[in-house]
């Protein structure tokens, strides 16, 4: 693990810390453990656009977050996270519908 942590392939902003966890678990606003998940709750836009509440609702979302936030944040369709996470390296994924607008997305290495 030292060699990985000494190596200069870091990238802007990420800190890798080495350590024994079972010692202790070192503090950060994330932490990825080798083989490990990541999961989110997001609002997954439909593969073809309708007239419906849900869809209308989702797009008007959509909206927002690229209004206020000025970002290139967006929502994405099901398999646009599939794409995201397969860039990222993630191999498994699958998203659990919670209600019509969200759902967890789950990627594992």
């Amino acid at each position: 693990m030292t060699h990985f942590l000494s190596c200069p392939c870091g990238v802007a902003g990420v800190t890798h810390v080495g350590g024994n966890m079972f010692e202790s678990i070192p503090t950060g606003d994330a932490i990825f453990m080798k083989g490990g998940k990541v999961i989110a709750c997001e609002p997954v836009l439909p593969e073809e656009t309708d007239n419906s509440r849900r869809t209308r609702a989702l797009l008007e979302g959509d909206i927002f977050v690229m209004a206020i936030y000025r970002t290139q944040g967006r929502e994405r369709t099901e398999e646009e996270f599939r794409q995201l996470g397969g860039v990222a390296g993630f191999t498994a994924f699958r998203a659990i519908y919670l209600d019509p607008f969200y759902a967890v997305v789950e990627y594992q290495k």
